[in-house]
């Protein structure tokens, strides 16, 4: 094997290497920004939750909350399907089946709740977990953040009711060309429940 050839092998690794690791860095950075989404999502439901907030700021943060979804909770398509809008599924501990409801009539359940106080907290954005991106076309990838929420529900000072779930969100990532190169925009769509625990009063 001559030295042309050897340094001809060398560079091609190179160049294959080179695109790799500035593949692995963009993926880490749709998942960085993901996680940043979805923990976006879980202070804005803690926000609206809390009737300590008052109405006007919980209103506000339901204003931005519907923006981090897809088509901002209103009708889209998903992979060829028509559907009539992002979905949360809802669990409970005196329930056996979860509900889905649509993601806007969620968060103005969430405002209407019969508590006097409500706590939630969700898991630290480091603590978020995401799945690896799948593609499903040249624009558009889809990848899974899983974390845990802690509900308590409070009446005339004292919590009532408390459960934890483990959820998962589908986050929707769009590439668009720009001027300065390639922009990646997260949004999130549905929201399911994979585990439900009554936690200790």
């Amino acid at each position: 094997m001559n030295s042309k050839y050897k340094l001809l092998i060398v560079l091609v690794l190179l160049v294959f290497s080179t695109a790799t690791y500035a593949q692995q860095e963009i993926e880490k950075m749709i998942q960085i920004r993901a996680a940043e989404k979805v923990s976006q999502m879980c202070d804005y439901i803690e926000f609206m939750a809390n009737p300590e907030n008052g109405n006007d700021v919980r209103n506000k943060y339901k204003g931005k909350a519907v923006r981090l979804f897809v088509a901002n909770c209103e009708p889209y398509e998903d992979e060829g399907i028509r559907r009539k809008g992002v979905e949360m599924e809802i669990t409970s501990t005196l329930r056996k089946k979860p509900r889905r409801r649509l993601m806007k009539d969620y968060f103005t359940g969430l405002m209407n709740m019969r508590y006097s106080k409500v706590q939630i907290k969700s898991s630290d954005i480091h603590d978020i977990q995401l799945s690896e991106l799948r593609k499903i076309d040249d624009n558009t990838f889809v990848c899974t953040a899983v974390f845990v929420q802690v509900f308590i529900g409070y009446r005339d000072g004292r919590p009532i009711y408390s459960d934890r779930t483990k959820k998962s969100v589908k986050c929707y990532v769009y590439k668009e060309e720009t001027i300065e190169g390639n922009e990646y925009i997260v949004k999130l769509g549905d929201t399911k429940a994979l585990e439900t625990q009554k936690l200790k009063l």
